[in-house]
Formats: C-alpha cells, sequence, structure tokens
C-alpha cells in the first residue's frame, strides 16, 4: 500500500492487523515529482442499474477515466519517478495502450447488508496481436490503508496507490491481460462507512461481485474485450489475504480458475495473534503504538463488530468513554493521520496504566501508558483476551488441524473464523513472499503450504517463494529475485534501512513478487 505501518511491526504486536498493509512500490527512495492533476472520469451514460443486487454494474459502460497509449503510458510511468523507471524496466516496454475505466457495483458489507463499491477496470487496445482478441483476465487486490481515498488505477504522483496501479498496468494490461481491480467496500465511493478489513467470506464476495459487473461492461467499451476463458488472481498483502479467499470461495461455487498467487498475506492469520499476544513482552510492544497503528486497530475491530456482532455490546466495553462513540465510524479515514491525536480524535496512548503488569515495566517503558483518559483501550477486555490465549492456548502451528480450538473470547473467535487454512486449492498456486519481512511474516506462507500437503495437495500444485534468496540454476524466478535485489541495493545506496516495513514490504518484497507472479502466469498463457 502507500502508507507504513511500521511502529506497530516493529514492536512485532498485533502483526496479523498491522501486516495487512500492502506494498505501493513508492518506496523511500523514489523521485515524486510535482503532482499533476487528475483526469476526470468522463459523465456516466448509458444504462444505470440501481436494483441494489450483488453484482450489479451501476453504469454501463463504466466512465472513461483516461486513455493512454503505449507512449502516453511510458509518460505516465515516468511521472512517477525512479520507481516509475523501474517499473518501465521490469515490465518491459508497453505492447498495447490502456483505457482506464471507472466502475461502480453493488455487493455486500460484512454482516451482508447491501452497498456499493467501486474500481479500475484496465483493458488493453492497439494493433499489436497481443492487444486483441481474446484476452486473458486479472484480478488484482491492493492492500491495507487506513485513507478512504484509494482509487485504483489512477496514475498521479502522489495519489494513494499510484505505485500499486502502476505496476498493474504495466505488468499486466500493457501486455494485453484484461484487469479488474476493485477498490473494495469502504473506500472511495462505496456508501459502506468502514472497511470489512480481513473478512474473508465478505472479500471474497465483493471481488466476485467486482468480477460480475465488470464483466457485464466487456462488450459496451470504446474498445470491446473479450475472455479467453483464462482467470488469474493475484494480490499483494491485504491483497494477498484477499486473492486467498477470494479463491477459495470460487472454487467452493464451480467458478473456473486458471491459476493464483497471493502475495505476501496473512493466510494463517491466528498464528500471529495467537503467538504474539501470548508472549510475556507483549506491553513492552504494546506501549509502542502510534497514531497508525492505533487507526489499524480500530478498522481491524470496527470490522469483526460488524461481521459478528459480539465483540461487545456497546462500544464501551472495548474502547474508553471519551472515544468509544466515534470509533465505528472513524477509520478509513479522510483526514490526515497524523492530525487525529491533536484533533481530539484519538487519544495519545493505546493502555493505559491500570492493566495487569505495567508496575514490572521500567521507568522508560511506563510513559508509553497513559490515564484512562488519555488511552483508547479498557484495559479489562484487553486483559481478558490475554488471558483467554494464555490459559486455553491452540494449536496454530499444526499442519492439520491448526483451528482444532474453542477459543472463549469473542474477539479471539473473529481471527480464527477468518484463518484461511480451511480448503486446499485444486489448481497452481504461487505463495511468495520473503523471510525478512516483520510486517507479513513469511511463516504465513509455509504454514498453509504445510496444512495443504496434509491435507493431499500434492506438493507440486502450491509452491512457495522466498523472493529474498539467491537465485539458482535454471531457476523460473531468477528475474524476481534479481528485481528484490536490485530494489535493496537501492535503498542500501540512498543509505535507507532495507529492514524497515516501509522498505522490505512496501517496496523491496512488493517488487520481486509481483515480477515473480507474472512470470508464474506466464507459464498459462
Amino acid at each position: 500500500m502507500d502508507k507504513t505501518i511500521s511502529t506497530l511491526c516493529l514492536a512485532s504486536l498485533f502483526a496479523a492487523l498491522s501486516g495487512c498493509g500492502g506494498g505501493s512500490g513508492s518506496s523511500a527512495v523514489a523521485v515524486t515529482p510535482p503532482p499533476t492533476p487528475p483526469v476526470a472520469p468522463t459523465a456516466p451514460v448509458g444504462e444505470a442499474d440501481t436494483s441494489g443486487a450483488r453484482g450489479a454494474l451501476l453504469f454501463n459502460p463504466p466512465p472513461l477515466a483516461r486513455s493512454l497509449d503505449p507512449a502516453g503510458l511510458v509518460q505516465a510511468l515516468g511521472r512517477l519517478g525512479e520507481f516509475g523507471t523501474q517499473v518501465l524496466a521490469v515490465a518491459g516496454q508497453p505492447k498495447c495502450g490502456v483505457d482506464f475505466h471507472q466502475f461502480e457495483y453493488s455487493t455486500v458489507g460484512a454482516a451482508g447488508e447491501t452497498t456499493t463499491a467501486s474500481g479500475s477496470l484496465m483493458v488493453p487496445s492497439g494493433s499489436d496481436p497481443a492487444c486483441s482478441g481474446k484476452r486473458p483476465l486479472l484480478m488484482y487486490g491492493h492492500g491495507s490503508s487506513t485513507q478512504r481515498n484509494v482509487r485504483l488505477g489512477d496514475l498521479t504522483p502522489g495519489a494513494p496507490f499510484a505505485g500499486t496501479s502502476a505496476t498493474v498496468a504495466a505488468l499486466y494490461a500493457a501486455q494485453g491481460y484484461i484487469v479488474v481491480a476493485p477498490n473494495y467496500a469502504g473506500y472511495d465511493t462505496s456508501k459502506l462507512s468502514y472497511h470489512p478489513h480481513h473478512i474473508a467470506d465478505q472479500h471474497a464476495k465483493d471481488m466476485i461481485d467486482a468480477l460480475t459487473a465488470a464483466r457485464k461492461a466487456f462488450a459496451r467499451l470504446p474498445h470491446p474485450v473479450v475472455e479467453n476463458g483464462k482467470l488469474f488472481l493475484t494480490g499483494y498483502s491485504e491483497g494477498g489475504y484477499v486473492t486467498m479467499a477470494t479463491h477459495r470461495a470460487m472454487q467452493a461455487a464451480g467458478i473456473s480458475v486458471t491459476a493464483a498467487a497471493p502475495l505476501s498475506g496473512n493466510y494463517a492469520e491466528s498464528v500471529s495473534y495467537e503467538t504474539t499476544l501470548g508472549s510475556p513482552e507483549v506491553l513492552r510492544g504494546l506501549g509502542q503504538v502510534g497514531t497508525e497503528s492505533m487507526l489499524d486497530l480500530v478498522l481491524q475491530f470496527t470490522a469483526w463488530q460488524k461481521a459478528y456482532g459480539n465483540l461487545y455490546a456497546a462500544p464501551t466495553e472495548l474502547y474508553q468513554p471519551g472515544y468509544a462513540a466515534s470509533m465505528e465510524t472513524l477509520a478509513p479515514t479522510l483526514l490526515p493521520v497524523g492530525s487525529l491525536v491533536g484533533s481530539g480524535k484519538l487519544p495519545p496512548h493505546l493502555l493505559a496504566r491500570d492493566m495487569p503488569g505495567y508496575a514490572s515495566l521500567s521507568a522508560a517503558e511506563q510513559i508509553n501508558f497513559g490515564t484512562p483518559e488519555q488511552s483508547l483501550l479498557k484495559s479489562a477486555y484487553i486483559s481478558a483476551l490475554f488471558n483467554d490465549i494464555i490459559n486455553h492456548p491452540c494449536p496454530v502451528t499444526a499442519s492439520t488441524a491448526p483451528l482444532d480450538c474453542k477459543p472463549a473470547h469473542p474477539m479471539r473467535a473473529a481471527w480464527f473464523k477468518n484463518d484461511l487454512r480451511t480448503w486446499v486449492p485444486t489448481v497452481p498456486v504461487l505463495m511468495c513472499g520473503g523471510h525478512g519481512d516483520d510486517e507479513v511474516p513469511f511463516n504465513n506462507a509455509t504454514l498453509t503450504q504445510a496444512y495443504f500437503n496434509a491435507h493431499g495437495v500434492a506438493p507440486k500444485l502450491v509452491t512457495v517463494l522466498d523472493v529474498d534468496t539467491p537465485a539458482l540454476a535454471n531457476d523460473p524466478y531468477a528475474s524476481a529475485k534479481s528485481v528484490f535485489a536490485e530494489a535493496r541495493r537501492r535503498v542500501v545506496a540512498s543509505n535507507g534501512d532495507p529492514t524497515s516495513q516501509e522498505n522490505y514490504h512496501g517496496y523491496m518484497a512488493f517488487a520481486g513478487c509481483n515480477v515473480a507472479a507474472r512470470d508464474f502466469f506466464k507459464t498459462f498463457e
């Protein structure tokens, strides 16, 4: 994604939440020129479907946001500075022009309520043989964001997810793929007041509804497109999680998927929560949580509450009274995250000094805790969660039955419900990540692979790639590993920290794994 969740990740706590962020591809070493004005979508014309039925396309054909020929796409990448240059280098020269359509569709929220969402439909055009005739279709899931104004397809420098949009357009649409890239419910023009973060069932429905809606537009576009029957799924970070949840649901529904590449996602959702929150060092880490990480927690808590309705009977059970009333509508936000504490929308501390164990902390650690009035969460609620983890351990790292657990605490039950180790794929899957990723630990991939193998999946069907390793002889992912290594070199050359979440997860692994997915899918074209 185009923001970093560094403080919480550095603390290695609530990693399954903070690890849902995604790489934007906009690293600390990229040079960003002054923003250029965005191109406004054309006014909606044609048919309007306001039925609210799942998969309804609100405007058909969807508005055209911008149309770039190959030279225009190269220029747009150039405006993204060094990062855009790197994208062009790894993607290759565009074969096709790309029409970026902003489409809106009907879907559901976490509780099944009718709502809307939007996305980008990237359509190849041009005279090259790769740009016409029946084309493969790719769905891309983006990383998480606490900001509401997420709009994929916007390549304007400084726009949220401009780096992700550029990467997807260059790697796929400009090479002949039809691309459907949803923004998800709760972002952009969506009518939903919250984002159903890591609610697997909702994510899958959202993606399937986006695909259903987008397909209705294909024949009515300025450059009509026709599918060739091949459907690929990929996405990074939260998008990696969304990809696997969608693949699971599509397989269950009989929707044919050619191959899937979930990248750096928290598929083994419960592992990080269980291992970090059950640690004796948990208070030391939670005391370091800053504003953006608090907002991430609010985003997740709201999603669980909306989905299951049992995290609390009233927000004051979880939140301190001074903040409880506004938490369910705070994230995602259009406000600058840095302004939330100063404006009184968030407190300066996550936890209060009445937390059990506070007295055992050093003086330097105690200053990170406030009075109840200066803190966000109720100590009694969080203490009960910790105690349930400690007193009723679950086999979360087992390969056969990792979810064989009956947690008593409703928050704990929520993350078990969204752990994706409940199915086995029947088509090829690539899970890519990096072993040095503190934001999304690499064991999410290895533990999920172990579960698949223990339940009868042939080892050759599921590939786990550590992009932070040397290329081997005849390595099919040599290019991806080279891209990762070059990104790391650039970080170091600019005096950046290659181990930081911003650089490792948000730039280096993002770049390498997206190239790996592209190379993986090429074998099925």
